[in-house]
């Protein structure tokens, strides 16, 4: 693969910090942030790119609500653009797709990631107390109507299709496709819980990678 790194992320600061080791190579020149909370990417490009961060929640630069709003920006004017767990958050997420597309300059980057819904629904039925509350905190039907929740469920296959689709649409290359846990077992315990996932995925009529991958990723390059 193009592009990797050892990190593993938590939260959000620590995300920024897997983003940057795994990308860093093409995180230059202009670089906008779609959902970019409280913008912890800046810090750590620094001066070799001229960052933007657009958002609703957290500190941004700029507050767009992509539900409401196109991306203020004019056609091909970012080197690299990042939208990083926030499609699955809108309803018009076809319609953000093609304006992330749209902003990208042309020999430019869309940095994607997606969830992997069937691994959070696998987690909050097997999962402890804190792992139900964790993976199943965008969804249900909470009394009081929640500030933030997922708007679409789907599996790691379902966004590898999606990703690859809106791509050709948009006249965009795939440069490369990675879910994190997508390689070898590195452990014991990891090796024999996939190999159970694996057998157990030949009765759910599913895929075994969409019981055990985690976060979707993807660098689509616009022609």
């Amino acid at each position: 693969m193009l592009y990797t790194t050892c990190k593993d992320y938590t939260d959000r600061p620590t995300k920024a910090a897997y983003v940057h080791d795994k990308y860093g190579e093409i995180l230059k020149g202009k670089v906008l942030d779609v959902g970019a909370d409280n913008c912890y990417l800046r810090d750590l490009l620094g001066d070799v790119a001229k960052y933007t961060g657009i958002g609703i929640g957290g500190n941004p630069d700029i507050e767009v609500n992509l539900e409401k709003q196109t991306i203020p920006f004019d056609d091909n004017c970012f080197d690299v653009v990042l939208c990083l767990d926030v499609l699955e958050h809108v309803d018009n997420t076809q319609d953000v797709f093609d304006e992330l597309c749209r902003v990208t300059k042309p020999g430019g980057h869309v940095i994607i990631s997606l969830p992997n819904s069937y691994r959070d629904f696998l987690g909050m039925l097997f999962g402890s107390k804190d792992d139900k509350a964790l993976n199943f905190k965008y969804y249900g039907i909470p009394a009081v109507r929640p500030d933030d929740r997922h708007k679409w469920f789907f599996s790691n296959s379902d966004a590898d299709n999606y990703v690859r689709t809106k791509a050709k649409m948009n006249n965009m290359d795939i440069v490369q496709i990675d879910s994190d846990c997508s390689g070898k077992p590195k452990t014991l315990k990891s090796f024999l819980k996939r190999s159970a996932l694996q057998i157990a995925s030949k009765f759910m009529c599913v895929e075994a990678s969409d019981l055990y991958y985690k976060t979707h990723w993807s660098v689509i390059q616009k022609n």
